[in-house]
């Protein structure tokens, strides 16, 4: 709540006593640039601000009231009016009950006519395989959508007619009713119900789109992805989204990318990862192994000496990057199997191996 009932007016307006009307139609100006609700979004008084400000201009810009004010303050406001202050504790409440509610800029001019509205964006999800995402490819995907009427052009008139005067305002976007209050006989303003403030009306709709101005098409839209497209990753496809009005822009189309998982790889940025198994006598000698990747088998050398969890490199076998360079790796984790059964012969030959290495079991 702002206890400011007894703020003095000309301060509100930051002129002296003696200003003259110019003077106090300048600072009403100047100030209401910067408080104005439509200018300060983001400031949690701005309305109270305004409404203070627009009522010290109210005062003062009259010169019947401004003499009542200098004379004898709020006070001699209210003189007949019926009202007790106390019932009060701030000028925006005052501007509340002398203007009916709302904002009513002096210097206002007139009506907002209906001009351009740009479509809105849509968005779409498409899937594609890993595969898809080493290559890229192109997604025929069909998309429902309302576009520009093409039998008004997005007017919502029907072609030869013209928007008619709103019958409820006259035109001008507001409807106005005169009240007596404190300060007076006052007129309060608020925005035209049946015309939304424009003015004006569409009396013979068009026929093809009942005057909204946008059709219902159906129609097949080729998508390019490119290599390396991630999951969450959106593309563009621009002029296909919801159509404009009234010579609006049409919006654009969003493509969200979700990427199928692999039985066989799991991703990280450009690398794959999968695992392979070998026998314990093929990783201590070294072995080739046959491996998948995404564009092709390829084999995979497993070097010598290779433990149990190593990670083997297979350069250059991931996934390109989405805007172009070197393509990621396929890292094979080693999974080193052991026999739980060995027969006699095989039994003396790992001996002979132990022998040979002069280890003994279990050292």
């Amino acid at each position: 709540m702002h206890n400011d009932i007894d703020r003095d007016l000309y301060e509100i307006l930051g002129v002296p006593r003696g200003a003259s009307q110019a003077d106090i139609k300048a600072a009403y100006r100047k100030r209401a640039r910067e408080v104005h609700p439509d200018v300060a979004h983001d400031d949690p008084d701005g309305e109270h601000k305004f409404k203070e400000l627009t009522f010290a201009y109210e005062v003062l810009s009259d010169a019947q009231r401004r003499r009542e004010y200098d004379a004898y303050g709020l006070e001699g406001l209210r003189r007949g009016a019926g009202i007790d202050f106390d019932g009060f504790s701030s000028i925006s409440d005052l501007f509340d009950i002398f203007f009916g509610g709302g904002f009513r800029d002096p210097f206002s001019r007139g009506p907002s006519r209906p001009g351009k509205v740009r479509g809105r964006d849509m968005e779409m999800l498409i899937t594609v395989t890993l595969g898809e995402v080493v290559t890229g490819t192109e997604k025929e995907i069909e998309v429902g959508r309302r576009a520009t009427c093409e039998d008004c052009d997005g007017t919502g008139l029907m072609p030869g007619t013209h928007m008619s005067t709103c019958d409820a305002c006259g035109g001008a976007g507001q409807v106005r009713t005169t009240r007596r209050s404190l300060l007076g006989t006052m007129v309060s303003a608020q925005t035209c119900a049946k015309c939304g403030g424009a003015g004006q009306l569409i009396t013979e709709p068009c026929a093809a789109c009942g005057g909204s101005g946008l059709a219902s098409v159906t129609e097949k839209i080729q998508v390019s992805v490119p290599p390396g497209i991630e999951r969450g990753d959106r593309l563009r496809v621009r002029g296909k989204g919801e159509g404009g009005v009234r010579g609006g822009a049409t919006g654009d189309l969003y493509v969200v990318v979700d990427v199928e998982p692999h039985p066989g790889f799991e991703r990280s940025g450009t690398d794959l990862f999968t695992s392979v198994k070998v026998d314990m006598v093929e990783a201590a000698l070294g072995t080739s192994v046959e491996m998948e990747s995404l564009d092709g088998d390829f084999l995979l050398k497993v070097p010598s000496g290779t433990q149990p969890g190593d990670v083997v490199k297979a350069k250059g076998k991931g996934l390109p990057p989405r805007y172009g360079g070197r393509r990621g790796d396929i890292l094979v984790r080693v999974d080193v199997s052991v026999p739980r059964k060995v027969s006699s012969e095989q039994k003396k030959h790992l001996q002979s191996y132990l022998e040979a290495r002069k280890e003994k079991v279990g050292k």
